[in-house]
């Protein structure tokens, strides 16, 4: 894969990252959708897409967290 082509791969992860986040959303679909219509491998795919779930998950609560958007009481047992 060409350097190229990863840029792109990064450039349209990053949009769907921030198109999801804005929802609430970690994006997991998109992610798997941008690297199966640019041909990576599976093997590939399928960690990457968990991975980058997980980050962006946890920065959207983050986010929602620090705007006090969530009530702990009720979701959590603290």
């Amino acid at each position: 894969m060409d350097g190229n082509t990863i840029l792109l791969i990064a450039l349209l992860m990053g949009l769907a990252a921030a198109l999801y986040t804005s929802v609430g959303h970690a994006g997991a679909s998109g992610y798997l959708a941008i690297m199966a219509l640019l041909s990576v491998a599976p093997a590939t795919m399928r960690p990457t897409a968990l991975l980058l779930n997980i980050i962006v998950a946890s920065l959207t609560t983050f986010r929602f967290a620090r705007a006090e958007q969530i009530n702990w009481r009720y979701c959590c047992i603290l």
